[in-house]
């Protein structure tokens, strides 16, 4: 007894740390279970799709198998893959064009009550009309290229980007305003180091949501009127009946939306270290 306890530092009325080798290899394997469960997960899906249309014997048409799809991937990768470099420069400039004027408008409609009195009706009107509907006007006032792929891009990100750096700015309690001011700080400072700070966890949660919104509206842009692109490939396979080419489309699209969101994922990470999301994350995972 004496001996464990001498080994455990007990006497001592505190735990001897674990070795560094015992945590690299607890978080070595944490981090394994963390990557494998989902791959495990996909893998099963797909092993149950296969047995779905060997069993069903459904057409190709309808559902082919993801063996299939794979294959027609691999066999139809270079027109796969100049289409989605189309699409994703108009996912990416779309995107950057809405963080480039959400944020800025965020912290005016903050900054001043008028602003938000005069702005917040159109971004409510932005949200309330269709953008199926708006998306053949934008054709024909910007034409056939990509510029109105990148504002519907830009239409359908545009908002929540708006409302959580709203949300977030606002989020500061105001004796930390007042107590930065008693100190000589002016608006502009309190803005850029006490509430942009403050308003990051949620700023990037409506980068997180609009990432994803970017890359339906591109598609949204390409059904319109469109000679590239996963959309118009996806318009196009759908009106021949081929349905490994669709599934193949879809699963280059689901691939980009997950990259980007990961991507964003991973600057969330890199921004805020410090939030209790990212640190409550890190933790469960090595618990795990």
């Amino acid at each position: 007894m004496a001996q464990s306890r001498m080994l455990t530092g007990e006497d001592s009325g505190t735990a001897r740390p674990l070795p560094s080798s015992t945590l690299s290899g607890a978080a070595l394997r944490a981090r394994f279970i963390q990557w494998m469960a989902p791959i495990a997960a996909v893998a099963a899906f797909l092993l149950l799709w296969a047995l779905c249309v060997r069993v069903f014997r459904i057409p190709d048409y309808l559902l082919p198998a993801p063996q299939d799809v794979v294959l027609r991937m691999i066999k139809e990768w270079r027109l796969l893959m100049s289409n989605a470099a189309y699409t994703l420069v108009s996912v990416l400039v779309g995107f950057a064009a809405s963080v480039l004027i959400a944020v800025p408008l965020a912290c005016s409609i903050v900054l001043s009550r008028s602003i938000e009195r005069i702005i917040t009706p159109f971004l409510v009107m932005s949200q309330t009309i269709p953008k199926v509907a708006i998306a053949p006007i934008l054709v024909v006032w910007l034409g056939f290229g990509i510029l109105p792929k990148i504002a519907i891009v830009f239409l359908i990100s545009f908002f929540p980007i708006v409302v959580s750096a709203v949300t977030g700015l606002k989020s500061v309690e105001s004796d930390m305003i007042d107590l930065v001011r008693s100190m000589g700080a002016g608006t502009r400072k309190i803005m850029l180091r006490v509430r942009a700070p403050a308003a990051l966890p949620q700023m990037f949660a409506g980068f997180k949501i609009a990432i994803c919104l970017a890359v339906v509206g591109a598609i949204v842009g390409e059904f319109v009127g469109s000679d590239r692109g996963l959309g118009f490939l996806l318009l196009t396979s759908t009106g021949s009946l081929d349905g490994t080419l669709v599934w193949a489309t879809l699963f280059v699209l689901i691939a980009m939306g997950m990259i980007l969101f990961g991507i964003v994922l991973k600057l969330e990470r890199l921004a805020i270290p410090w939030h209790v999301s990212i640190r409550l994350d890190e933790a469960t995972a090595y618990q795990s």
